[in-house]
């Protein structure tokens, strides 16, 4: 994943913290996807991920004057973006639902799909089922990092943990996935 060139534009935070708009609307537009995309592999429900990229969005907007700018600013939202990721997955009232709303999406079609298609449907279903029963914690750090492609040390930014926390739990996450995935593939 690169950044893109206008994350790190001085010119565009300042023009946040004025309170431009446009400004934070150019923000908004370059991030919205990966923001989403966090919030979708870590809770698993587009709904609820829709629910945390707007506030994720609606907190980076209020706490603008807060930001440092010590980290990039994709870096802070994917921090806020976490931060709201793990509330939810903690809180008590949150249902456990097997299929979220994309099961339609996997219901098979009328057409048998060639072979190899199917493989890779499974086997991307594997990977995607394996890496949602990871623990929360080294869950947030596998799509951070890899399916983010996030450096570990802006990783560890985002998750306000010290950069060996981040190396453990990646290096611990991707050992109980191979170890998992071995057993299904």
């Amino acid at each position: 994943m690169r950044e893109s060139p206008r994350d790190d534009d001085p010119s565009l935070l300042a023009r946040l913290r004025r309170g431009d708009a446009r400004a934070f609307e150019e923000m908004v537009i370059a991030h919205q996807h990966r923001v989403y995309g966090v919030a979708l592999r870590m809770l698993g429900r587009r709904a609820e991920a829709e629910e945390i990229a707007q506030e994720a969005f609606l907190r980076a907007h209020r706490s603008l004057a807060e930001f440092r700018g010590d980290a990039r600013l994709s870096t802070w939202l994917y921090a806020i973006t976490s931060r709201l990721c793990l509330n939810r997955l903690a809180s008590a009232d949150r249902a456990r639902v097997t299929y979220g709303d994309d099961a339609l999406a996997r219901v098979p079609a009328d057409d048998p799909a060639p072979t190899a298609e199917l493989e890779r449907r499974q086997r991307e279903r594997a990977l995607h089922d394996a890496i949602a029963g990871l623990d929360h914690d080294r869950r947030m750090v596998v799509v951070l990092c890899d399916l983010e492609g996030l450096a570990y040390e802006d990783a560890a930014a985002a998750l306000g943990v010290p950069l060996g926390t981040v190396r453990s739990r990646l290096h611990r996450a991707r050992m109980e996935l191979r170890e998992k995935l071995e057993k299904i593939l």
